[in-house]
């Protein structure tokens, strides 16, 4: 039976490091199913017997927050403009994700130190070569200002920015272990490709990346305030000289026009390109997240159904006698998570959403802090780092979904087990 049992270890560590390879790689949904389910099937076959079941009743928030999702998600279907989108959004955004997440959550729990270093190696692996990838298509296709996408979504780049972000985050995680020239090259690589990336979101991530690193991570309060002025300082210049750029990248006039966020409607704010030289996704972004505020502010609560791709036709449903409230260019969806969780389930929906995304920067920050294994810090830090760099990147885009969503609920799944092991008895696990 050990023989056996070892066999098959291999086999769903394999099935694994397959899933999350093939993850930022568009049109492998089929390799990424199979590959999951397998996965799952190799494991639970011989840890059946073994999981602690009832521990999942110890993440009472967290059962809290899928409970809360899933019933505005319900009472969503009777205001939603499509049943069928929001059912299908239920099942495979939130059903099938938080099932992922437990999961992983007690695959993680039945992991020693060693397996959970593979797990560790099939991310460290993956990000790398994707990485490697992306720099090569942007080489390959001559650099600026093409925008690089690796394997996921090449010319565009916008989903494939968290992928980036998620590997400056693992570099950053190798600064505390003993792998510094590595974490150096991998640093150094990650910038590159985010580069090479060219997106405004994937820079605002980075951003807040390096925000968090020195608020919450560096001690000395000299090194902090003077990271503060020097920030300030640069900030102060790119907005002063951002009118010399493309409108992509002219914070200044953006900023500089904020008068008119209040004054026009949002059927009028294709003005701000016509008229005010603001680029054209700026200006469609603007009137989609204005449109979602102006329809709470009179129905706060009530779902408009769940789901990402509900939103253009339901803000035309909502505002059919007030067209002028409609935006000039209505969106499938809102390219923003937190104003699409606000308009598809309501100010309750964005509290979960908000809880949600807190909850796991709390978690991993309380391992970094507390932890006495390198291991576990070095999963923390890295988690820690790739859901702030992800808040960055839903702030611009609908990305609480598909590839990235998946990468998201794993890694939450991962973490909730070694909180799990840092906070509870120890559990009996398997050998690699």
């Amino acid at each position: 039976m050990n023989k056996l049992r070892h066999f098959t270890e291999k086999y769903y560590f394999l099935f694994l490091f397959i899933y999350i390879l093939f993850l930022p790689i568009a049109h492998t949904a089929s390799v990424q199913a199979i590959s999951l389910a397998l996965f799952v099937i190799f494991f639970l076959l011989f840890e059946y017997k073994n999981l602690r079941w009832k521990a999942i009743l110890i993440q009472k928030k967290i059962l809290f927050i899928f409970s809360g999702f899933l019933v505005l998600a319900l009472i969503s279907l009777w205001f939603t403009p499509d049943v069928v989108e929001t059912l299908k959004e239920i099942k495979k955004e939130l059903l099938k994700n938080f099932i992922v997440m437990a999961l992983f959550f007690y695959f993680t729990l039945r992991q020693d130190n060693i397996s959970l270093e593979k797990i560790l190696y099939i991310f460290f692996f993956s990000l790398t070569f994707h990485t490697l990838y992306n720099i090569y298509t942007w080489i390959t296709h001559g650099g600026f200002p093409f925008r690089a996408g690796g394997l996921l979504d090449n010319g565009g780049g916008e989903r494939f920015g968290i992928w980036a972000t998620y590997a400056l985050a693992f570099s950053i995680a190798l600064f505390f272990t003993h792998y510094k020239k590595i974490a150096t090259i991998c640093f150094l690589t990650s910038l590159l490709s985010i580069v090479a990336n060219n997106t405004r979101a994937t820079y605002v991530a980075v951003i807040f990346m390096v925000m968090a690193f020195f608020t919450l991570f560096i001690q000395n309060k000299k090194t902090k305030f003077l990271f503060i002025g020097i920030f300030l300082i640069a900030f102060a210049l790119f907005y002063e000289f951002s009118d010399c750029l493309s409108n992509r990248y002219n914070i200044k006039n953006t900023i500089s026009k904020t008068q008119m966020l209040l004054e026009l409607k949002p059927f009028e704010f294709d003005k701000f390109e016509k008229e005010y030289g603001i680029d054209y996704s700026i200006s469609a972004r603007l009137a989609m997240w204005k449109s979602v505020i102006l329809y709470r502010a009179q129905e706060p609560f009530i779902p408009q159904g769940y789901g990402r791709f509900v939103y253009g036709k339901g803000i035309q449903n909502n505002f059919k006698h007030e067209p002028e409230n409609i935006p000039f260019d209505a969106y499938a969806q809102t390219h923003n998570d937190f104003f699409g969780f606000f308009y598809g389930l309501g100010l309750f929906g964005l509290i979960l959403f908000v809880y949600f995304l807190y909850l796991h920067l709390k978690i991993s920050y309380f391992i970094v802090r507390n932890t006495q294994s390198t291991l576990h810090k070095t999963f923390a830090t890295f988690t820690f780092f790739g859901v702030i760099g992800f808040i960055g990147s839903i702030m611009f885009g609908s990305f609480f979904g598909d590839s990235e969503a998946k990468l998201f609920y794993c890694l939450y799944g991962i973490l909730l087990g070694i909180h799990y092991k840092e906070t509870h008895e120890n559990l009996p696990s398997t050998s690699a």
